[in-house]
């Protein structure tokens, strides 16, 4: 099954865009897709018809969208399930088996705080695999990868995890390095030059634009390169180390989503 992706399906109104998404990834992966619906149990329903008409209605999204997407793309596998359970909890659970776990948010630029996504936001701090958080469909057309680093382990792995993405959807690549105040331009070009080179080495093909900020938090700079892009990658922690699930980056960003996001674990 790592030879999946798995896109949770909710019924939302971004939920066909968001399997849209995983869909054509798989495709350009050559990868399988399983769509799962995770119906919460009859203690989540206050009478007994209400949890038969969820269940109902998951069989007919999972039917239907099954339908939908194998007709879009006829060269991807699919495989559909629904499970009864906590969405999040039973969507983490099953992400050791999937090269990839792909959830919709109803997040999007101006749709920010507590209140909004907060599945997908469990999922991606839960998960065992590689996570994307898309949000609903671009008004507008959008261009580059961006990716952040700051040394640690964890985001060259997202480096390179960016590159390819970069190569694969024939765009260029966006390395972003964040200082904040009081961290001298020298010491952030080191870590910038650092990672372009690295790209040049292993992704000759890959066209690189680099980015230092030194006035706004990773979080800040990521959130502002990412507003015209079309995809975002991350590492899950940063050097925060492994004392966290997830970093304080990736969680700022997840709460103020503006495109596409994959959130890399090594």
């Amino acid at each position: 099954m790592k030879k999946q992706i798995l896109v949770a399906l909710d019924g939302s109104r971004a939920g066909s865009f968001v399997a849209d998404w995983a869909a054509a990834r798989a495709n350009s992966l050559d990868l399988g897709l399983a769509l799962v619906n995770v119906v919460p149990g009859e203690w989540a329903y206050p009478r007994e018809n209400d949890h038969q008409l969820a269940v109902s209605r998951a069989e007919d999204l999972l039917n239907s969208e099954a339908q939908r997407l194998a007709a879009a793309f006829p060269n991807v596998g699919m495989t559909t399930q629904r499970l009864s359970g906590e969405p999040a909890a039973t969507i983490a659970s099953l992400s050791p088996a999937y090269s990839m776990v792909v959830v919709g948010t109803d997040r999007g630029p101006g749709t920010e705080g507590q209140g909004y996504g907060s599945v997908s936001f469990q999922v991606a701090v839960t998960s065992k695999s590689d996570v994307a958080v898309v949000p609903g469909p671009a008004r507008d057309q959008r261009s580059g990868v961006v990716v952040g680093v700051d040394g640690s382990a964890e985001s060259l792995d997202a480096l390179d995890r960016g590159a390819r993405e970069a190569q694969r959807l024939n765009d260029e690549l966006i390395i972003v390095h964040a200082t904040g105040p009081g961290v001298g331009p020298a010491e952030g070009g080191n870590v910038l030059s650092a990672a372009v080179q690295q790209v040049n080495h292993r992704f000759p093909s890959v066209v690189v634009k680099e980015v230092l900020d030194t006035s706004s938090s990773p979080g800040e700079a990521l959130i502002a390169a990412a507003r015209e892009a079309q995809l975002l990658v991350m590492g899950c922690k940063g050097r925060g180390g492994l004392s966290v699930l997830l970093g304080s980056v990736a969680q700022h960003v997840l709460l103020h989503v503006q495109c596409p996001i994959i959130l890399t674990r090594p």
